[in-house]
């Protein structure tokens, strides 16, 4: 009986290793059949929407994890100028996130990974993200200690990754926080919504003090903004035939 269960769980972790080989594999394929490179002096910062320019005044820089809290329209405003430039976005652990928001968002669909269920491979298949992409989204209930979130952010500085992590996240380079939103364009009893704005408190790891940012998050809001954004794509960079990626992993 325990030679048995000793065999199924190497057969397991077998099938886990295997998985996350393939998955490296994928991603290292799709570079190579675009013809991209990750070299992190390319470029220190990615695009940003010019909205956010207030929100992150040293722009989005590679290497940093940005902790988000409260607005998952945030963390794909942060991502959508990059990915309309040729940037590769994934999203890991975040199963609710919709591919229609993310387009109104600006994220090009041509360049965006999907795993929603990572499991119990939460920190591989993170891993494997930072080591192919440009900005990786991280959900906020996978399975990663404090020791994986440490090797991830070294991970990224090394490969020139922007991590954008919803929820806390010890250490981060800057921390924001939805406290608050207010939607316009009704008037008394009449109209119709024609726009929201999000107020975000904005922390630094550097110290000082914080401060309140308030931006437009619909309406004329940072998707439409970012799709006017066209910065620069590394050389080569192309997108693919498939519109959209998704990674399996364990349920």
């Amino acid at each position: 009986m325990f030679e048995r269960t000793m065999r199924e769980a190497g057969d397991a972790m077998e099938t886990a290793e295997a998985r996350i080989a393939r998955a490296r594999e994928a991603l290292a394929g799709v570079q190579r059949r675009v013809g991209t490179t990750r070299d992190r002096w390319e470029a220190p910062t990615l695009p940003l929407t010019p909205l956010l320019d207030q929100v992150l005044p040293q722009g989005l820089r590679r290497g940093q994890v940005i902790a988000v809290a409260g607005s998952t329209s945030l963390m794909l405003a942060l991502a959508a100028a990059a990915s309309e430039a040729g940037s590769w976005t994934a999203a890991v652990g975040m199963p609710a996130l919709g591919v229609v928001a993310a387009a109104r968002r600006g994220v090009d669909l041509a360049r965006l990974a999907l795993v929603p269920h990572p499991g119990a491979q939460a920190a591989a298949t993170a891993g494997a993200c930072v080591d192919g992409m440009d900005v990786v989204l991280l959900g906020p209930r996978l399975a990663l200690s404090e020791a994986d979130r440490r090797r991830l952010a070294s991970r990224a500085r090394e490969r020139g990754t922007v991590i954008l992590a919803e929820g806390a996240w010890a250490g981060a380079h800057t921390t924001l926080t939805a406290v608050g939103s207010r939607w316009h364009g009704l008037g008394a009893g009449d109209g119709r919504l024609r726009g929201r704005e999000l107020t975000v408190r904005v922390e630094e790891r550097r110290g000082g003090t914080a401060r309140l940012v308030t931006l437009p998050i619909e309406g004329t809001a940072l998707g439409a903004a970012a799709a006017g954004v066209r910065a620069p794509a590394r050389r080569g960079a192309a997108a693919p035939a498939a519109s959209l990626r998704a990674l399996g992993g364990a349920a």
